[in-house]
């Protein structure tokens, strides 16, 4: 049995170019009064609560949480949550963040005005946040693991959701198509508007929703789509910082560098001499 204040934790701010990333996962058993915040996260962050019980405050409310029960911290937004005096809770938790996180999110009973599940996901859902935590590391591979049980968590707090119909949304059917655009082409050169053509509506509709759920446009959001996909290559092969740029949609090496520098504060060959002895 856990002892009152035994803590499991994993955090990696290692970036690797996935679409739903943890950044970290974890088990504790709080000891009374146990409190973090007033303060703001910047990544999701979920917590399921198995025994105990404690508070949630957020946007000037307070709920009440206990075994059983999930709640949610949604970037960027004020928060504090205490554990109980007489009977503080044990908790697991993962944290993640990445493109995708936001449609994922979408597609549960989490908003930001119902940052709490009462008993929606169990035991189910638990031993998925144990199975992110048993997959944690370092590496690339290891990195992909966390990002699968962490769909299948999701997936199964989607599963509960007995509103998905009636919260479908369309835009995210296009986001999906453009997502899918992008992986297909972004060695090549292509545009905006061929995204559109694909994805199927008009280049201002999918501006708009592009702003709408990444804050920012389809060009910005494909320029870093490359350079995620070129920090695996400088990470993970030897080709020469001209071919790797070439291989994700830059035909001019020196803007690519510049465009790399702008997004990664550092060139290609610092982020490559930065991570020749990492295992990949």
């Amino acid at each position: 049995m856990q002892e009152k204040g035994d803590k499991l934790s994993f955090f990696t701010e290692e970036e690797d170019g996935l679409s739903l990333r943890v950044y970290n996962v974890g088990r504790e058993q709080c000891k009374s009064y146990h409190q973090w915040g007033p303060g703001i996260r910047k990544f999701y962050l979920i917590h399921h609560v198995v025994s105990g019980k404690g508070i949630y405050k957020v946007g000037g409310r307070q709920f009440e949480i206990c075994a059983g029960d999930s709640f949610i911290i949604y970037p960027n937004t004020e928060i504090l949550y205490r554990a109980d005096a007489v009977d503080p809770w044990e908790y697991y938790w993962v944290g993640f963040h990445g493109s995708d996180a936001r449609l994922l999110l979408h597609r549960t009973q989490f908003t930001p005005e119902m940052p709490v599940l009462h008993g929606a996901a169990g035991e189910e859902f638990c031993s998925s946040l144990m199975k992110i935590y048993e997959a944690k590391g370092a590496s690339f591979h290891a990195a992909m693991r966390m990002s699968g049980h962490l769909m299948i968590a999701m997936s199964l707090l989607a599963e509960k959701n007995t509103t998905n119909q009636s919260r479908t949304d369309p835009k995210q059917s296009y986001i999906q198509k453009a997502k899918e655009y992008i992986a297909f082409t972004y060695s090549q050169k292509t545009s905006v508007q061929e995204m559109a053509d694909y994805t199927g509506i008009s280049r201002s509709q999918l501006y708009r929703i592009f702003k709408d759920v990444f804050m920012k446009s389809p060009e910005a959001f494909l320029t870093e789509y490359r350079i995620q996909q070129a920090c695996q290559m400088l990470k993970n092969t030897t080709l020469s910082i001209g071919a790797v740029g070439y291989s994700v949609g830059f035909e001019d090496g020196l803007y690519f560098s510049r465009v790399f520098h702008k997004q990664m504060k550092q060139s290609p060959k610092q982020y490559r001499q930065a991570h020749a002895n990492r295992t990949p």
